[in-house]
């Protein structure tokens, strides 16, 4: 179904203030919703605005563009007191000759942003983006329904822009050479050799690289050199000239001159700056004011909500609690030079690594928070924080901040590609829940591991009963067997260890939540039950062979 072939037919448009409070917005205000097809467009014309499409939220910059279903409900809030957001509401139908077929929603993504130019949208909208109405004339009506067609016009082509660019071949591809030069940097590599290993043409390779990784693979390599070279220079006592060979470069005068043009400094002057480090401060979840070093290189972490998160952004922490994590994680093989520091996170073996920074996800009252303060500085995130905005919180402490939105901007991209891979997967509106068995225990997933992928990327929502779950914060609960239908979704994935996958399809419970949903029932290797963004991207990848795999 193409968009271009459908007839919109706006029923109402208004543009509202939201208060700093949460507002309870309801698409049915001041319109008549006898049918149940009318779909919502909210458009945020102000930023620090956070949606909540069925209690799942979503933060919205300036010029978002939001589909919201018949079937959800939604409540706005915010802390800027004068955040403002259009709104549409239509129909949809199919045209056929003459006659009007209803749909029920347009072919885009629903309950997912599209995070457009506000310049574009503001030009599209007109006079109406700048002043409030909650009534048209037919005129009026009949120009706003032309912007509509517009507004979702260029969320298609947000959409087709992402397809284009995201030809998973080609990226896999590219990727392996990626990986293949932060393992091979200090060896001699050449464009034409990368290009030969991915089996294109150089011009075709050096294009994919850069839309890949935003750089050319020569600068591409440059700065993994160079990242290198800072480590062994604030940490060994090595010449220089025996430095620049360990990284790739033959002639100390050429690394030495692309080191100052990278980081503005000779590589002595950097040694400097690097001894007589300034500190900065931040503000962490307790309000507290920490003085962390700008530089910090040796970080210990907690993991469960910050290992992931440091390593996409390019940062192996020199310690974690990785002792039970470790071979549960889809990436364990980017581990093996991180020490463990036990269960959570022992002072003593903390001491004994000499961090200069603690980053921990959450902190257990019984520990002793000024022992680990004596230890290193110590910044504890807010737990409430979505993978987003975890990622950009500790992309910031680190000023890893440009590498932060790249990762985002592509991981946005591949879950348009992915939900138009499993357009007929599943049905619009699906509710879903998510169960883990460990052993003889049986838990309900609230919205965090792969819940948060399916809520809050593919567009699922949460059952009832899992609704008032995340409502509660409850990340997860322990419930009995004969429970399981309590919290049955339309459809629902079973979280298992891998040598349980064959068998528990045998359980009775799980068996009976089978008939109950019409077989709709995936099981899974409960590695994917991370919500950090290594995880979360791998999962983009095998969602389709998840889906089309025999369901019980």
């Amino acid at each position: 179904m193409n968009l271009s072939s459908l007839y919109i037919r706006l029923q109402h448009y208004d543009r509202f203030q939201v208060d700093q409070m949460m507002s309870a917005i309801s698409h049915n205000e001041g319109v008549n919703y006898n049918e149940k097809n009318f779909c919502t467009l909210l458009i945020a014309l102000s930023h620090d605005i956070r949606l909540y499409v069925d209690k799942i939220a979503i933060n919205l910059r300036q010029g978002s563009c939001i589909l919201v279903l018949p079937v959800q409900s939604y409540t706005v809030e915010s802390t800027n007191k004068e955040a403002q957001l259009a709104r549409f509401t239509f129909e949809t139908f199919e045209v056929e000759e003459l006659t009007l077929n209803k749909v029920a929603y347009p072919p885009l993504l629903y309950g997912y942003p599209y995070n457009l130019l506000f310049s574009q949208v503001k030009q599209v909208l007109g006079n109406e983006a700048n002043r409030f109405c909650s009534s048209l004339s037919i005129l009026e009506m009949a120009m706003m329904q032309g912007r509509l067609q517009l507004i979702l016009g260029m969320m298609a082509q947000l959409d087709q822009q992402a397809t284009q660019l995201h030809n998973e071949e080609k990226i896999n591809l590219v990727q392996q050479t990626v990986q293949y030069m932060e393992q091979h940097y200090d060896e001699s590599l050449t464009v034409e050799q990368l290009a030969n290993m991915a089996g294109m043409v150089r011009w075709q390779y050096s294009q994919q690289f850069k839309i890949l990784t935003g750089k050319k693979p020569t600068d591409y390599l440059t700065h993994l050199r160079i990242n290198q070279a800072k480590e062994l220079l604030c940490n060994s006592a090595e010449p220089l000239r025996k430095i620049s060979r360990q990284i790739g470069f033959k002639d100390e005068s050429y690394f030495s001159r692309c080191f100052h043009k990278l980081t503005g400094n000779t590589p002595r002057e950097y040694v400097n700056i690097y001894f007589h480090t300034q500190q900065k401060t931040v503000i962490d979840s307790f309000g507290r004011e920490i003085h962390v070093p700008k530089d910090a290189t040796r970080i210990v972490t907690d993991g469960k909500f910050t290992l992931g998160e440091l390593l996409v952004l390019g940062i192996s922490p020199i310690g974690a609690a990785i002792s039970v994590m470790k071979n549960s994680l889809i990436y364990h093989n980017k581990l093996r030079n991180i020490h463990s520091v036990g269960y959570w996170v022992d002072p003593d073996k903390i001491a004994q690594l000499q961090p200069e920074i603690l980053l921990l996800s959450y902190f257990h009252p019984e520990q002793d928070l000024q022992k680990l303060d004596a230890i290193a500085p110590t910044v504890i995130l807010d737990s409430k924080f979505s993978l987003f905005e975890r990622l950009r919180y500790i992309a910031k402490l680190f000023e890893r901040s440009t590498t932060a939105e790249k990762w985002i901007t592509t991981y946005e991209d591949k879950v348009r590609v992915v939900r138009r891979q499993l357009a007929d997967a599943y049905v619009a509106g699906e509710t879903a829940a998510v169960y883990l068995k460990l052993g003889e225990k049986f838990y309900i997933m609230g919205q965090n591991g792969l819940a948060a992928s399916l809520y809050e990327s593919l567009g699922f929502r949460p059952s009832a009963k899992v609704m008032h779950l995340i409502e509660q914060k409850q990340a997860w609960i322990e419930i009995q067997q004969h429970q399981m239908n309590h919290y049955a979704g339309d459809r629902n994935f079973i979280l298992a260890a891998p040598q349980e996958l064959q068998t528990v399809a045998n359980c009775p419970q799980i068996a009976a939540l089978t008939e109950l949903t019409l077989g709709k029932t995936h099981i899974i290797d409960y590695t994917w039950n991370y919500d950090d963004p290594i995880t979360r991207g791998r999962l983009l990848e095998v969602l389709p062979y998840i889906f089309k795999k025999k369901t019980m």
